[in-house]
Order: structure tokens, then C-alpha cells, then sequence
């Protein structure tokens, strides 16, 4: 125990130590006030766009007197009734888009999912009939049924949404959708989510691969209390020789003390973006959906997405942070055990970085099975089935990355003090 707590004291005396853990918070304020930023400006810019709208169909209804009262002189009595009923759809128009504009600007999002509520019903009444079109290309029944159930939720909970770029049905993105060309750009454009709220902005990042760049970064800062004191110009290590402390006392109080520390790096750099919002827009309702794919039923054709038949469900924000944490900790003590067993082998923490983000980056793209640690790296995609469900293997599930992460990283460790124990030179 008193070889653990000296170690944990070495740790935080180091000003290399202090001075990457504070960039890092620096930084990660800066990712949440960087999209603050760019949330704020596209939700004033889809304002900006509903203003137009009013003087645009005040502009046709002007016209289209005007055009009344020619027809009118002419003597065609049918023409100006059809200008009337132009003209009358000109006003409604602009009473709508007026109470649009007041929503967007008083943030009154029960009556903005009213709204999309209502008119994404004929595409789930007449799903085979009713078809929502981007350039010619058809999105797919499974997204509006999906967007459909999210905004049901979001509506009962009266939680506030991601901000996304358009004025019109804000629909989730799914893996279903296969648009291409210019479709696609407007697709992206328009389902590109941002979170505003702590606990919306926490899950963007999640889904940016956020957590486990911040574990690659933690291991880079924690993981070489052995060869930092192994080198020629620091040869702590040598302290150790002359004591009465056997290798897997010291093993083990290096190890612990940087994985604890690495744990709470983690929790810290997650916590972060939570702090800030509460500045700002506040931390947000855990009780907004998450998309969980449910898979692909096996066909006699082969594996293919059914987006009319395949299901789907959701989790709230609760149950998604618990599953990210427990995720994080077996996650952090897989990794930190590939690259403590690194650090033992290799004096240059550099190398030992770009080893592990290599193995990892390789891992994640090479390799599709159920027993390949590195595929559940995505933790969003594990846990809502994107994962499973685009590569056809349902087994790839959130508890088979647990147990995974738990036994390998068991056997890295144990590998590694075997390594740390009959190596001469440290």
C-alpha cells in the first residue's frame, strides 16, 4: 500500500504531468465552446431564413393582386377567383411561417414537434404509398419510423432536441439511408446534429470517438512510470535494487497507480464538457432517446438492411452513460495494459503512443469478428447495434466487449509483469 501511495504521489509532482492534464482540459472547454458556438449560429440562421419567408409570399400576394385586378378589367371572372385562392394561400403562408419564426426564436419546441409530428403521419399511415424525396432519391421507411418514435418521445418527455440545420422535419440519420451525389450534402447538411446541453454535446463527442482518444492521451501521460525511470539519465529504478521490495510489489503499485489515474483522466475529460454547460444551456433531460438497432433478419438471398421490416428501439440517456461508464473502465484497463506492456519493452513513450493508436487504428478496420477486441472500440456503435447490425454478426454485442476487454486486458497485464519480472535491464 505504501508503495501505491508513493507512486501516486511521484505521479502528480511531475510539472510534464500537470502541464498535459491542464492542455487537456483546456482543450476539451474549447471543443464544447467551439460547438456551443457553431449551434448558436445555425439555429440563428435557420431564424434568419423563416424571416425571409414572410416578405417573399407578401411579395407573390402583391403580385398576384395585381394580376386580380387586370383580370378583373378583362372581364375574366374565373381567372381572378383562381388569383383569390393564390392569394389566400399566400397569407396562409405567412401566418405559418410567422408562427414558425416566434417557435424557432422562444425555443417553444412542443409545438415545433407538433408540427413534425403531424406531418410525418402519412408516411407511417401509407408507408408504401406516401414517400419523402431529397432530389429524387427516397428516404428510407426505417428513418421516418425512427425519427417518427424519437419525436413521440421527445414530445411526451418535452426534452429539447439536437440543433440541426433546417427549418422543416428535423429527421434523425440512420444507417439506412443511401443517398449519393448532391443528396447526400443536403442529407448531411441537414442531419448533422449538434448538442447544445451537456448531456446531448457529451453524446456527440462519444460518437466523434472522443473517449478513446482521451485514453490514448491518459495512457501517453500515466503509463511510463517504468520507463521514464529506466533511461540513462534517470535511473530510479536502481533505488528499488536495494530495497526490500519484490518486483511484483512494485509491478503492481506502478501499474495500479497509473491506471487509477488514467480512470480518473477519463472521468474528468467527461465530465468537462458537463461542467461547462452549466454555464450556458445547462446539462439537459436524461430521460432523450438513443437509437438501438435491434439487426437484420437472415434471408435465404443473403445478408441485407430491410428498412420496411428490420426494428429498432430506444434507450434513454440514463441507461447510455451507464453502459459508456462501465464500458470506459474495462475499455482503459484493456488499453492501458497493451501499452504498460509497451512501455516495458520500449523507453520512448512516443513510440509506444503511435504503436498503440497503430494496432488500435488496424484493429478497428481489418478485422470483423466477435473476438477481436479493437471492433469494440466505437462504444456508441456497440451500443446501440450499428456495429452489429451493419456487419451481419448480432453477436458483437455490448456484454461480449466486456468480458473481451476484461479477459485480454487480464492476460496483457499478467504477461506484462512476467516481462517487468525476469527482464534484467530496467
Amino acid at each position: 500500500m505504501r508503495g501505491f501511495l508513493f507512486e501516486c504521489k511521484k505521479v502528480v509532482k511531475k510539472k510534464t504531468t500537470l502541464i498535459a492534464i491542464s492542455l487537456s482540459i483546456l482543450a476539451a472547454i474549447g471543443l464544447y465552446m467551439f460547438n456551443h458556438s457553431v449551434a448558436e449560429d445555425i439555429e440563428q440562421g435557420n431564424i434568419s431564413r423563416l424571416e425571409s419567408f414572410p416578405e417573399i409570399f407578401l411579395n407573390f400576394a402583391n403580385e398576384t393582386k395585381e394580376e386580380k385586378e387586370k383580370a378583373f378589367v378583362a372581364g375574366d371572372t374565373a381567372k381572378a377567383e383562381e388569383f383569390d385562392r393564390d392569394i389566400d394561400h399566400y397569407q396562409e403562408a405567412i401566418v405559418n411561417y410567422e408562427k414558425l419564426k416566434k417557435s424557432f426564436e422562444e425555443e417553444d419546441w412542443e409545438t415545433l414537434y407538433e408540427k413534425d409530428f403531424n406531418e410525418m403521419q402519412i408516411f407511417i399511415d401509407d408507408p408504401n404509398g406516401a414517400v419523402y424525396k431529397i432530389e429524387e432519391q427516397e428516404l428510407s421507411n426505417f428513418t421516418i419510423r425512427a425519427t417518427y418514435e424519437e419525436i413521440k418521445i421527445l414530445k411526451e418527455n418535452k426534452s429539447k432536441p439536437f440543433i440541426q440545420n433546417t427549418i422543416y422535419q428535423s429527421f434523425l440519420p440512420t444507417i439506412y439511408d443511401d443517398f449519393t451525389g448532391s443528396s447526400l450534402e443536403q442529407w448531411e447538411s441537414e442531419t448533422k446534429r449538434y448538442g447544445r446541453e451537456g448531456f446531448s454535446f457529451l453524446i456527440q463527442l462519444i460518437q466523434l470517438l472522443y473517449i478513446p482518444a482521451v485514453v490514448l492521451i491518459g495512457c501517453f501521460i500515466f503509463g511510463n512510470n517504468i520507463s521514464t525511470e529506466a533511461t540513462k539519465k534517470n535511473r530510479g529504478m536502481n533505488l528499488y535494487k536495494v530495497l526490500p521490495y519484490s518486483r511484483l510489489k512494485l509491478f503492481f503499485a506502478k501499474y495500479l497507480s497509473g491506471y487509477m489515474y488514467l480512470l480518473v483522466y477519463s472521468m474528468v475529460m467527461m465530465a468537462i464538457p458537463l461542467i461547462c454547460s452549466l454555464f450556458t444551456n445547462g446539462l439537459g433531460s436524461l430521460e432523450n432517446p438513443i437509437l438501438v438497432y435491434e439487426g437484420s433478419q437472415p434471408s435465404l438471398f443473403g445478408n441485407s438492411l430491410n428498412p420496411m421490416v428490420d426494428q429498432f428501439h430506444f434507450i434513454d440517456y440514463r441507461e447510455y452513460f451507464w453502459k459508456v461508464i462501465l464500458f470506459l473502465a474495462v475499455f482503459s484497463f484493456f488499453m492501458y495494459s497493451i501499452y504498460f506492456l509497451l512501455a516495458i519493452q520500449i523507453k520512448s513513450a512516443t513510440i509506444s503512443l503511435i504503436l498503440l493508436g497503430t494496432i488500435t487504428y488496424l484493429g478497428m478496420t481489418h478485422l470483423v469478428s466477435k473476438f477481436n477486441p479493437f471492433i469494440y472500440t466505437d462504444f456508441h456503435k456497440i451500443i446501440t447495434g450499428e456495429t452489429a447490425t451493419l456487419t451481419y454478426n448480432l453477436e458483437i454485442t455490448y456484454t461480449t466487449g466486456l468480458i473481451l476487454y476484461l479477459l485480454v486486458g487480464i492476460a496483457l497485464s499478467l504477461i506484462g509483469y512476467i516481462k517487468f519480472r525476469f527482464k534484467r535491464q530496467l
